[in-house]
């Protein structure tokens, strides 16, 4: 038993965050895994370097604007370190009016992403943690600063004669342009990241169970309900609007308890620790689960209460013998001259969410423990009917509240948080992209108004517009394919390792990557052509009037 208990101590103030994976607490769905915390904790941080390149970028391409200030500063007695002090403070002033901004902003789409996520968040919880109101300013500053030191860098070095002079030539920037490869291989990596969170998500909602979920109600049953049980199913079953009805000691979803079992082998007495759940005796046959060996539960014998087990085809695997049927088997407080049978063995079924792997599993007719919860299967074509009549039945018979849900609305709830990780991601993917075109926009603008005097040239010379597009295209275009080529083994890589951690996951096709960078192409695309064709239909002499 060793193997599948551990005691361990957690504080309360851990639990939320802090124990998804702890068994038979599946009813709780707000709680919250915190491993998905640490990943948007680390998209955020991406994110806030796309802004960051951005702005690198986009200061150092528009340095020219501020070469005369600089030069005169410089002529007049300001030093270096003055320059740089100034720039750097600038930065700095600007993400403080950032923060500002981001703060309102929050305070406009916080209740929107409450309303997605399902939860409660406010931004008045800070008020109580002055410490984290502290990290946030000091962050603040610090990204500001870090920002800031490429761009003074770069404006303060240079000599004061030659920027007065206009003989400063600004050439193409390799650091620049690794800022647009980190900055589109960052966004492309969100990309493929969304499409491969969603497809995950969908396929544990949609994979094949092994047992039908659709249509069934889960009613609880009490000390009174479990003594009328057998009058309120037969009343049950003479409704048109009822397939089946069954109970069980847990509902599926809710990892079964494991109990110490003994086994008769060839070898001797076993001591084995599969889930175990208490069935009513058409059980299977309600939730249409097939039998690949043996035989279903009957009532008729008399045999098969208590001492007849169904195994599923995992357990049957570990017990590993030529034909388990009519092994003995049994509870461990049973005595190994009175165990029970193994009567069949039903095919494998997730009786877990999709997160846990299928572990061995018994079942076993104990109807004198009681069961915990009511399984009625309705007729799908009219299921609020269907309820008001079992609802009309139930309460004619019994005084225990009418309480229910459907089978399959338990399970959807079950993978509510990947459902709001699925949400967020693509929410920052989505950010993500719009500020590497918005960094591109920018960058791109300012470079088409730099070589408005070669256009001009160019045109004059007969260039077509179609080149002189293509001329001012292809080195974006090229620096975001370095970025897929450079991002795709990063992402992919990343992305194993966190589909490693389901028992269940899909493959990683190489098309997504392909998909993600024709969207990024697009998109980027669209941007660049928007300046370049602007500036390659411009009459050339509007560019050279003044030359």
């Amino acid at each position: 038993i060793n193997q599948y208990y551990k005691l361990f101590l957690q504080p309360l103030n851990q639990v939320h965050l802090g124990s998804t994976d702890i068994e038979h607490d599946y009813h709780n769905y707000r709680k919250f895994n915190g491993a998905y915390l640490r990943i948007f904790a680390i998209v955020g941080g991406l994110i806030l370097l796309i802004a960051a390149v951005n702005f690198m970028n986009l200061t150092t391409a528009r340095a020219s604007h501020r070469w005369k200030e600089i030069g005169v500063r410089s002529s007049i007695g300001a030093g270096k370190g003055q320059l740089f002090g100034q720039f750097v403070f600038e930065s700095v002033l600007l993400a403080l009016g950032a923060l500002l901004l981001g703060v309102l902003a929050d305070l406009l789409l916080l209740p929107g992403l409450n309303l997605l996520i399902g939860r409660q968040l406010s931004l008045l919880a800070l008020a109580n943690h002055p410490l984290e109101l502290l990290v946030l300013l000091a962050a603040t500053i610090l990204l500001g600063m870090l920002a800031g030191i490429y761009p003074s860098l770069y404006m303060t070095s240079f000599q004061p004669s030659s920027v007065l002079k206009g003989n400063k030539k600004e050439g193409r920037s390799l650091f620049r342009s690794s800022l647009v490869v980190i900055q589109f291989g960052l966004a492309l990596a969100m990309i493929v990241s969304t499409i491969i969170v969603v497809r995950q998500l969908s396929y544990m909602q949609q994979s094949e169970m092994g047992f039908d979920k659709d249509h069934i109600l889960l009613i609880d049953m009490n000390q009174e309900v479990n003594q009328k049980y057998a009058t309120l199913k037969e009343e049950l079953l003479k409704s048109p609007h009822v397939r089946g009805v069954t109970a069980s000691g847990q509902r599926l979803g809710n990892n079964f308890h494991q109990w110490g079992y003994k086994v008769r082998t060839d070898t001797g007495v076993v001591n084995i620790t599969p889930s175990n759940v208490n069935v009513d005796y058409d059980y299977l046959t309600v939730y249409g689960i097939q039998i690949k060996a043996g035989r279903n539960f009957n009532k008729d014998n008399a045999r098969d209460k208590d001492f007849a087990f169904i195994i599923n085809e995992t357990f049957a695997r570990e017990l590993n013998a030529p034909n388990v049927l009519g092994m003995g088997v049994g509870h461990g407080w049973y005595k190994d001259d009175s165990l029970g049978s193994i009567i069949g063995v039903a095919q494998d079924f997730h009786f877990n969410s999709m997160h846990h792997k299928i572990n061995t599993l018994s079942m076993v007719v104990h109807p004198d423990w009681g069961y915990s919860e009511m399984s009625v299967k309705v007729d799908g074509s009219d299921p609020a009917a269907a309820i008001d009549e079992v609802q009309d039945i139930w309460k004619r018979t019994v005084s225990y509240p009418f309480d229910y849900t459907f089978l399959d609305q338990h399970f959807d709830n079950l993978y509510q948080s990947d459902r709001q990780m699925s949400s967020v991601v693509t929410i920052m993917a989505v950010l993500a992209i719009l500020l590497s075109c918005l960094g591109l926009f920018g960058l791109v603008t300012i470079t088409v108004q730099k070589r408005v005097k070669e256009v001009g040239i160019r045109k004059a010379l007969g260039a077509s517009e179609q080149e002189i597009t293509t001329l001012l295209s292809r080195n974006y275009i090229g620096l975001i394919v370095i970025a897929f080529v450079l991002a795709s083994p990063v992402t992919y890589w990343v992305l194993n390792r966190w589909l490693d951690g389901f028992a269940y996951h899909i493959g990683i096709h190489p098309g997504w990557f392909f998909a993600g960078a024709a969207l990024t192409l697009a998109i980027a695309g669209l941007t660049i052509a928007y300046h370049t064709m602007r500036a390659a239909r411009e009459n050339p002499v509007k560019a050279l009037r003044y030359e």
